[in-house]
């Protein structure tokens, strides 16, 4: 009888660890599938964002990524200044030599953009104006309009180093009067018109009102100081 129970006990046993092996292996198929899933989903969401976030031809982030961070801006109390480069001959360009000697200019403008911006910060805050191959944005924080038209001419000499020119108008935000990012983006699109009226190849700005007590001579010394403090940071 006693052997009979123990011979029947291992039967137990066996069949129970057979049991336990099987649902070990489910669990480890289960969740071998979950983690593909997941890659697989990850995969897609960043495929989404980079078709979502940055321009394809030139990797700087999108029209609908500046609105979104100038819109944050304008919710704060920092002052800003937005950049609006339009590059000069495209057209001509695409005409006489076809697109893809257009698109290999556009290329070719936004590594000088970005060898004027330099600091990485700034990197992330140039944009590609909507489905305009030429034009481009600029989000300088925590910026004085002086101080930003300074970075404009050095991104315009920056493009002419390489044979290129640009129409470049600069507005700003005070950090306090009610404005829509449409309303900064004209503003500075409104500059950028009078560089082109103006001749092309310049940076054109609407002079801003001096704080109070600030006199003209002060202002380089005020620009030096913000340049530096930016450098630094």
């Amino acid at each position: 009888m006693v052997v009979e129970y123990l011979a029947a006990f291992d039967v137990l046993i066996a069949g129970s660890l057979v049991t336990l092996s099987g649902l070990t292996l489910r669990n480890h198929l289960a969740l071998s599938r979950m983690k593909t899933e997941r890659i697989e989903l990850e995969n897609r969401l960043g495929t989404i964002q980079q078709q979502t976030c940055f321009d394809a031809l030139t990797g700087l982030r999108t029209q609908r990524m500046f609105e979104a961070r100038v819109s944050t801006l304008l919710r704060g109390c920092e002052p800003f200044a937005l950049i609006y480069i339009d590059l000069d001959g495209l057209k001509a360009v695409n005409d006489a030599r076809g697109h893809s000697a257009g698109d290999e200019l556009i290329r070719l403008a936004v590594r000088a953009i970005r060898t004027a911006v330099r600091r990485r910060t700034d990197l992330e805050n140039l944009f590609r104006r909507g489905t305009a191959a030429d034009e481009f944005f600029w989000v300088v924080e925590r910026s004085s309009i002086t101080l930003a038209v300074q970075l404009a001419e050095q991104v315009l000499m920056t493009l002419r180093s390489v044979g290129l020119s640009a129409s470049i108008g600069v507005a700003e935000w005070d950090g306090q009067t009610i404005q829509t990012c449409e309303q900064v983006e004209l503003a500075a699109e409104q500059q950028m018109q009078r560089a082109k009226r103006d001749g092309r190849g310049c940076v054109r700005w609407k002079p801003a009102a001096l704080p109070p007590g600030q006199t003209l001579d002060a202002v380089p010394v005020a620009v030096e100081a913000e340049r530096a403090e930016r450098n630094a940071a």
